[in-house]
C-alpha cells in the first residue's frame, strides 16, 4: 500500500487521489488501509516515514565505513547527487515543495523530521572529526549546512523550476564541492 501511495502521490498529487485509488493500485481493502493508517494524511506520513527510512541508511551505510574524510564526504556528495538526480526523486522533491506550500505545517514538519535529522548525522560526524583532529570543525552545525547547501543547492533549484530536466551529475562537481569544503576546514 505505500508503494502504490508513494506513486499515486507522485503521479496526480495528493489532492488528486483517494484512498480508494490508492487500494485499487495495491489490492487489499479500504477497511485494512484505514485500519493501518487512520486516513490520508496518516498514510502520507507512513509515505514519507519510510521514504526517510531509507534514504538514511543509505547515508549510515556511508558514514559508518572506515574511510578518510576525503573518501566519505565525496562518497556522500556523489551517491547524494545521483540519488536526487533521478527523475522519481525530482517528482518526490517537487511533491514535497507542493505540499509545503498548500500546508506549511505539513512542510513545517518535513523539515524538523527529515531535514534536521540528516544534519544531526552530519553534525555528529563532523563533531567526531573535529575531535579526532582530522578537520578543524568548531561550528559542526554551520559546517553541515554548508557542505549540504555546496552539494545540494543546484539539484534543488532544477527540481524545483524544471522539473529536474537536465540533472545529470559528474563526479567532477561532487569533487568540486568536496575540495571547497575541505579548503576550508583541513588543519
Amino acid at each position: 500500500m505505500l508503494d502504490a501511495a508513494r506513486a499515486l502521490f507522485l503521479e496526480h498529487g495528493y489532492d488528486a487521489i483517494s484512498l480508494s485509488d490508492v487500494v485499487g493500485r495495491s489490492g487489499g481493502s479500504l477497511s485494512t488501509l484505514y485500519a493501518l493508517f487512520g486516513n490520508k494524511r496518516g498514510l502520507l506520513k507512513a509515505v514519507m516515514q519510510s521514504q526517510f527510512e531509507r534514504d538514511m541508511r543509505e547515508l549510515d551505510g556511508i558514514i559508518n565505513r572506515d574511510s578518510a574524510p576525503e573518501t566519505m564526504l565525496l562518497d556522500i556528495a556523489q551517491g547524494t547527487q545521483d540519488y536526487l538526480a533521478a527523475p522519481e526523486m525530482n517528482r518526490f522533491m517537487r511533491f514535497v515543495i507542493g505540499q509545503s506550500l498548500r500546508s506549511p505545517e505539513f512542510g513545517q514538519k518535513f523539515f524538523e523530521q527529515v531535514h534536521l535529522r540528516f544534519i544531526e548525522r552530519y553534525v555528529a560526524l563532523f563533531a567526531r572529526w573535529h575531535s579526532e583532529g582530522l578537520l578543524n570543525i568548531p561550528d559542526p552545525r554551520l559546517a553541515a549546512r554548508q557542505f549540504i547547501s555546496l552539494v545540494l543547492h543546484d539539484l534543488h533549484v532544477r527540481a524545483i523550476y524544471t522539473g529536474g530536466c537536465g540533472a545529470a551529475t559528474s563526479k567532477h562537481e561532487a569533487e568540486q564541492a568536496v575540495a571547497l569544503f575541505l579548503a576550508y576546514y583541513r588543519r
